[in-house]
């Protein structure tokens, strides 16, 4: 809904077989809905976000890649730490508490996974979380 307001495309793409996992699904649903509100809220409009999924390594890697303002290098370190907010803001007035990222690095790592961050201000992020299969 958000990203129709915002006349911005959401393209999924996932190149994995279909595999099973242990997840709290609410959970992992509540890291996906930050991460891809996130892209959202920090894209222009008309612009384009990607969800990739993929396996690799016994792990499900998951991106969400943006077209928005990107992230300044020196602030990359902090983006997942609470109440640390980007000199980046949201592009439509929406409300942003510095706390959605750090709560989501929690989540995933309570899942035994792990968060990463690539960024270039004026291009765009990316951000991957990695959840391992256990056969």
């Amino acid at each position: 809904m958000f990203a129709h307001k915002k006349a911005q495309g959401i393209i999924f793409n996932c190149e994995s077989p279909q595999t099973l996992i242990s997840i709290d699904k609410n959970k992992i649903e509540q890291v996906l809905n930050n991460l891809i509100g996130n892209a959202i809220k920090y894209s222009y409009s008309a612009k384009r976000i990607w969800v990739k999924v993929q396996i690799q390594d016994n792990s499900i890697l998951t991106h969400v890649i943006d077209e928005g303002q990107g992230i300044p290098e020196n602030e990359l370190p902090n983006v997942f730490k609470a109440y640390k907010t980007t000199s980046s803001k949201p592009t439509d007035d929406e409300k942003s508490t510095g706390l959605g990222l750090a709560i989501v690095k929690k989540i995933v790592e309570a899942h035994q996974g792990s968060i990463s961050v690539k960024s270039t201000a004026g291009i765009g992020s990316e951000f991957t979380f990695t959840l391992p299969i256990k056969l």
